[in-house]
């Protein structure tokens, strides 16, 4: 796999080079292939026409769903649960085993399939955005709309690595000169581009979505990854701000059934990706379903993670599967349940829902004393699961209580279990009792040895 540096003069050199033509259109809801054209297009030619800018710019979402167990696509659902304690691999693996161990290895092939891919998309929106400020045939409206789309996907592919890697180079522009030496800024320095990034994209994007689904960004996916940073960074007052402007909305709501969160009529969705592959509906359902009933699954719930549901948790009978094999119970992840499956696609990918913005403003709430209001945020979450209203009454029980509904609510999901334990500082306390080969440097994943071969400005993560 090529490093960040060669990957970027790869593509620099064909100037958006067939940015993955595909344009997403009202009038069938779905993304639709455009014939390539015989010779590269240069960057000013792909934007002097609005289809050809919408096309290199959510074609990036198609990419995304088209490379199947990549960063932004189930990998970073199934590498932090191995990490965790959610998920293990039922069947011994190179790569899963250095990863459900914490003994994660510089040539793991799962870095790559983190770092590489993050760094692409970041790539592909700084070479959209560079194109929309040079074209002058475009709205203004367009190129707003697209530009804050574009901010979207640069700032959660930032708060994702920031989250797996700790310090990383921040890539701005796709100039080759300018990246092929970078070296790794503080995490503070990559949340400040985070959090100017969203807030950038919040007053750029209008409140309605730019398409017929909510496949692409809109101004409350923005605000929405506005509460989830400023939860990480403890700024409890605008974190709590951030996510009621979203409950508040009125665009979405809680979805009754627990079967139909996922679903692409979807309530609860603030953003969704639309699948593209003849053969799949998501890689997650495709991934942790077994292909018959009789066989293993690849990815379990851990024992530490069915221990957690209470009694008459709802979520663990319909977001659960399970088999028996040799006489040994397994359950693994069953909110997606399309294992395969072509067009018309009955589930789409969620990226951001609205569960997690209620224990967002719960946890800020907690933080600020308002017990009251936080136990009305935990209960809709509890009470559609068929669970009691918490007892819960002090801010210390309460946060704990938070902490188990993120827990359940948010398994499997992106990281949300690894990522908490980390932010909360409880990731040593948690895992040293259940990972016999844990070590507090394992909360960090190493950079590729590929990216420190070719970049000596990169240096290793402490411990590896």
């Amino acid at each position: 796999m090529k490093p960040i540096a060669s990957y970027i003069i790869h593509l620099s050199c064909s100037c958006l080079l067939l940015i993955f033509f595909f344009v997403f259109t009202a009038s069938c809801k779905k993304f639709v292939a455009i014939p390539p054209p015989l010779t590269q297009v240069e960057t000013s030619r792909v934007f002097q026409n609005d289809q050809a800018a919408i096309a290199a710019t959510v074609g990036l979402y198609s990419q995304v769903m088209q490379a199947s167990f990549t960063f932004t696509n189930a990998a970073l659902t199934i590498y932090p649960a191995l990490s965790a304690d959610e998920l293990y691999n039922t069947t011994a693996n190179a790569d899963y085993d250095l990863f459900q161990k914490n003994e994660i290895q510089a040539s793991a092939n799962g870095l790559t399939r983190l770092w590489t891919f993050g760094y692409r998309n970041i790539y592909h929106a700084n070479a959209v955005m560079e194109g929309l400020n040079n074209s002058v045939a475009l709205s203004d409206s367009l190129k707003k709309q697209l530009r804050g789309e574009m901010l979207v996907v640069r700032a959660i592919s930032y708060f994702y690595l920031v989250n797996v890697f700790g310090n990383i180079p921040l890539v701005t522009a796709t100039g080759f000169g300018e990246n092929k030496s970078l070296a790794r800024s503080p995490v503070a320095d990559v949340y400040q581009l985070i959090q100017a990034d969203l807030q950038e994209a919040k007053n750029l994007l209008k409140e309605n979505y730019p398409s017929a689904e909510r496949a692409r960004p809109n101004k409350w996916t923005a605000t929405a990854l506005l509460a989830r940073v400023y939860l990480y960074r403890q700024n409890w007052s605008l974190a709590e701000v951030e996510a009621t402007a979203v409950i508040n909305s009125g665009l979405y709501s809680l979805v009754p059934g627990l079967s139909n969160i996922f679903l692409p009529s979807s309530a609860e969705a603030i953003w969704q990706l639309i699948p593209v592959s003849t053969g799949i509906n998501t890689s997650e359902g495709n991934l942790f379903i077994p292909i018959f009933s009789f066989f293993r699954p690849t990815f379990a719930a851990t024992a530490f993670l069915l221990n957690a549901f209470e009694i008459n948790d709802q979520r663990k009978t319909s977001w659960l599967g399970s088999s028996v094999i040799g006489g040994q119970p397994y359950f693994y992840p069953l909110k997606y349940k399309v294992r395969t499956g072509g067009p018309p696609y009955t589930e789409y990918y969620m990226v951001v829902r609205l569960a997690e913005l209620y224990l967002i403003r719960a946890e800020a709430r907690a933080h600020q004393d308002n017990i009251t209001a936080a136990q009305e945020d935990v209960n809709k979450i509890r009470n559609r699961a068929g669970l009691a209203n918490t007892t819960a009454g002090t801010q210390s029980l309460l946060l704990t209580a938070i902490e188990q509904e993120r827990r359940i609510e948010l398994f499997a999901e992106w990281g949300h279990r690894w990522f908490d334990l980390k932010r909360t500082g409880r990731v040593n306390d948690v895992l040293l009792p259940v990972k016999p080969s844990w070590k507090p440097a394992a909360m960090l994943y190493p950079l590729p040895q590929y990216e420190l071969d070719t970049n000596p400005f990169l240096v290793q993560n402490p411990g590896y």
